[in-house]
């Protein structure tokens, strides 16, 4: 998956409901109608309908006419995409997860510096200790797609996997970022943000 598209998922997945929808979706073992989605999340068809429709342009739902044998106009239903659940299994650039951050920013009420925090906190519990912590950051980064690089004690940031989103909202993004690079540290590092698009964002790192 392409950074381009990861993106496009990351976006599409932002917004709170539109997650939940897809989770719904995902988790279904059969296909999933506009009604029973409405009578779930109490919305009407119309919105529900907007957030499906972004859902299958960021490739992550398909729409499909329900086959039927009865007189009437068939049904819209909705099934994830398994290319598109091979690849949030397979990789480690996790729109998904970003997305639940997002998420837990938007239901908590909690600052994404302190949400970002605990989600690298959490991970790094679930992890051998015997890797020093700056080699664990560095991993965290390869895989999450920012390509980092050592520059001295500071680490350069050569791509943003999240650059749409983080350029319209780095308030959230970024300091969601910047709190998940200081629950990998023993110490809190300063991320100097530059343009998302452009990338070089630096971690300085405390000696």
């Amino acid at each position: 998956m392409s950074a381009n598209e990861v993106q496009t998922v990351a976006k599409a997945l932002s917004d709170p409901t539109r997650f939940e929808i897809f989770s719904h979706i995902t988790e279904s073992p059969e296909p999933v109608a506009v009604a029973e989605l409405t009578k779930l999340f109490g919305f009407n068809h119309n919105a529900i309908r907007q957030h499906l429709r972004h859902l299958v342009d960021a490739g992550l739902v398909i729409e499909e006419a329900e086959a039927r044998n009865r007189p009437g106009r068939p049904r819209l239903i909705y099934t994830a995409r398994q290319d598109a659940l091979r690849s949030l299994g397979d990789t480690s650039l996790s729109y998904k997860r970003i997305a639940k951050l997002l998420l837990e920013v938007a239901k908590s009420g909690d600052e994404p510096y302190e949400v970002g925090r605990r989600a690298a906190e959490d991970a790094g519990r679930a992890k051998p200790q015997d890797v020093e912590d700056v080699v664990r950051l560095m991993r965290h980064l390869n895989v999450e797609g920012f390509e980092p690089e050592r520059d001295g004690s500071d680490i350069v940031l050569h791509a943003c996997p999240f650059a749409d989103i983080a350029a319209e909202g780095p308030s959230v993004v970024c300091e969601i970022h910047r709190g998940l690079i200081d629950g990998y540290l023993p110490t809190p590092a300063k991320l100097v943000a530059r343009n998302p698009h452009e990338a070089r964002c630096e971690i300085r790192i405390a000696s």
